[in-house]
């Protein structure tokens, strides 16, 4: 198994791949990668879990937004704590995985697929959405990828200050995810939402 040391992508083959299939990095960014427990079938099972519980963290937040607008608050307080305990979960598969590193690299990792996302990945799917009628997913898709392109901006500055530890505020919009750097705006740049709609990231 190989590790690509710019995004993090562990490859299974023997032999490290001539290209990363995430990042294109060039095999010369390979390192070799032992599963930190267990074999190749162990391995596997870390990630698909992982993937397993990290949907079912994002989807029971999801569902308790919805209990929420329903006036469903004890509900709505049963998925955020279920929602919370996948999230452990998740946290602990990713940490068997070795995939959690040392604070610059996980920069470096987090800096370059949130590139990749914007670069390659979101363009794509606003074109399939395009294609095939779904103008709102389009544009779902279009706040993303401008969203991730900030998000890459933020990562690059930190790794910059990672020394110094520059204090700041944050606050992400709750329409698109846009990250505000230290300044709470008025309306959102990507998505046009009111200030009202941005949550002050402790």
């Amino acid at each position: 198994m190989w590790r690509c040391t710019v995004c993090q992508h562990i490859d299974l083959r023997e032999a490290a791949p001539a290209q990363c299939p995430v990042c294109d990095s060039p095999q010369d960014k390979f390192v070799s990668y032992e599963p930190p427990a267990g074999g190749a079938k162990t391995w596997q099972n870390l990630k698909d879990g992982f993937i397993g519980e990290s949907q079912a963290h994002q989807r029971n937040l999801a569902f308790a937004r919805k209990a929420e607008e329903e006036g469903l608050s004890q509900i709505a307080k049963l998925f955020r704590a279920i929602a919370a305990a996948e999230g452990v979960h998740a946290y602990n598969h990713l940490r068997h995985l070795g995939l959690v590193r040392d604070t610059q690299e996980n920069l470096n990792a987090a800096f370059e697929r949130e590139n990749l996302a914007q670069a390659k990945m979101y363009p794509r799917f606003i074109t399939e959405a395009n294609q095939e009628n779904a103008p709102g997913v389009a544009l779902s898709f279009s706040q993303a990828r401008d969203v991730e392109r900030g998000h890459g901006k933020l990562y690059g500055k930190a790794m910059q200050h990672l020394m110094a530890e520059r204090e700041t505020t944050y606050y992400v919009c709750q329409v698109c995810g846009y990250v505000s750097d230290g300044l709470l705006p008025d309306k959102c740049p990507i998505c046009g939402a009111p200030q009202s709609a941005f949550k002050k990231i402790d």
